[in-house]
């Protein structure tokens, strides 16, 4: 977009005294939105206002907005494959996420007598399990936060660090963050969550950059 003023406000976006910008277009779209308005852009100045108004619309839902998030996030797909081969996308940028817990000396005895009698320590499991979901939600918010849609060749590591009773379990993740072009390339439920994962991470967005 080639302009010499902000759509909205008038004021200047070139020259040597000028100081704004215009703002994204995903943000533009998001005031549209949600303020019912149809500029075609705001700058960095005007913008604010509007922003700084849905934020404390939102602010009083945030709670609700984050609970949301959370039961609908993995609806954001993580693949440990490249992407398949009719889905049209651009790449964005690697998204990496880390986790830590204690294992424990009580872990670390369950296991010991699970391994040695043939069975499994379902502390462990569940340690792991819960460390692997915290690392892929990081993953899925990452990507949406840069305008993506889902997360493609994927990768996770497990190690131990330490020995005994201090031994902590990291887990560590890492894909690429892409944004699918068409999102009809996703089946009909999953382009419901999608859009309203997006949606909910622009109102905490939001809330996080209201001025304190």
């Amino acid at each position: 977009m080639n302009l010499d003023k902000c759509p909205n406000c008038g004021k200047a976006l070139k020259g040597f005294f000028s100081t704004v910008d215009l703002i994204p277009e995903s943000k533009t779209e998001f005031i549209n939105k949600h303020l019912e308005l149809n500029f075609e852009a705001y700058c960095t100045s005007c913008s604010v206002e509007h922003l700084n108004k849905l934020a404390q619309s939102f602010q009083q839902q945030k709670n609700e907005i984050e609970t949301r998030l959370k039961q609908i996030i993995h609806h954001i797909p993580i693949l440990s494959s490249p992407a398949p081969n009719d889905w049209k996308y651009d790449a964005i940028e690697m998204v990496s996420a880390q986790t830590t817990s204690g294992t424990g000396f009580a872990t670390e005895l369950s296991r010991s007598f699970n391994d040695f009698f043939g069975g499994t320590s379902n502390t462990t499991n569940k340690k792991i399990i819960n460390a692997t979901n915290h690392c892929k939600s990081d993953l899925r918010i990452q990507c949406v936060k840069m305008g993506g849609n889902a997360v493609i060749s994927t990768d996770i590591d497990f190690n131990e660090i330490g020995s005994g009773s201090t031994n902590m379990l990291m887990v560590c993740m890492a894909g690429t963050a892409i944004k699918v072009r068409d999102i009809n390339m996703f089946n009909s439920k999953n382009r419901e969550y999608i859009l309203e994962v997006i949606e909910l991470t622009e109102k905490l967005d939001a809330i996080a950059e209201m001025p304190k």
